[in-house]
């Protein structure tokens, strides 16, 4: 299905963004690797939605990183986003970074949105390996279920171009004014899930070194109305890995 890319100024921030598909919007939350791509998986998503995915401000081309201090900033921002959308409660779903994110603005603006969907979430415990620190092929053992196949490798290259590493570069640096103390997580969310009142899935993986079933079951145990699936024989990047029965089972739960 073809989609759009286009830049987007929101506030004073120019935002680069991926459009595509029809039907109910639903609003993409990238991880910390800026997956700015029409992947297979946003292309399964778009045969049911109108999918929107943004790139926060310092990811990819977006500006605005010298505003972002906290993920309550990019949740803050991401309610002008929509704003300049026009989106009108859209199914918000995210990824590892983009789970937390989703999570937090959940609890505080759940009537803004349909629906949650929070795939291989991180955001209230500490994930299980410094992204930080690790070498392109640590990273690959910490995301992907088989490290040196062509797709992890196509993720995080040992070497790239110039632009790759750039972008690379860039998410880590934005992922870090978020998430380096305390790391990946905010200590007050788990006592704040219940705020969340829309339905949620949650969405984890069996080979998952990041996030654990057990860190995904908290969201379960705190969010009401919500329900755990298991994607077996994927890691953390679960979208990529496995884009259609991911993509199947948030369809199957946004539609039925």
């Amino acid at each position: 299905m073809e989609h759009e890319q286009k830049t987007l100024n929101v506030r004073g921030k120019n935002i680069e963004m991926l459009v595509g598909g029809e039907g109910p919007d639903l609003l993409y939350m990238h991880s910390a690797g800026g997956e700015i791509a029409w992947l297979p998986f946003f292309e399964s998503l778009s045969s049911k939605f109108k999918v929107h995915v943004p790139a926060h401000p310092g990811f990819s081309n977006s500006s605005g990183l010298e505003e972002i201090d906290s993920i309550e900033d990019i949740v803050f921002h991401t309610t002008d986003l929509m704003k300049e959308l026009d989106l009108k409660n859209p199914a918000m779903v995210g990824l590892s970074l983009g789970g937390w994110i989703s999570a937090e603005f959940a609890t505080r603006y759940s009537e803004r949105i349909s629906s949650l969907v929070l795939i291989a979430p991180v955001g209230m415990r500490p994930p299980e390996g410094d992204i930080f620190s690790a070498s392109p092929k640590e990273m690959r053992q910490l995301v992907f279920s088989e490290p040196e196949s062509d797709l992890a490798q196509g993720f995080i290259p040992d070497q790239g171009d110039a632009e790759t590493m750039t972008m690379a570069f860039r998410a880590k640096q934005a992922t870090a004014r978020v998430g380096w103390n305390p790391y990946l997580h905010n200590r007050k969310l788990e006592g704040r899930l219940y705020r969340i009142d829309v339905p949620t899935l949650i969405i984890g993986a069996d080979k998952d070194a990041l996030v654990s079933e057990e860190h995904c079951r908290l969201y379960e145990n705190g969010i009401a109305n919500s329900k755990f699936v298991n994607i077996e024989g994927a890691g953390h990047a679960v979208p990529f890995e496995r884009p259609q029965d991911v993509a199947d089972a948030v369809i199957s739960f946004l539609v039925g």
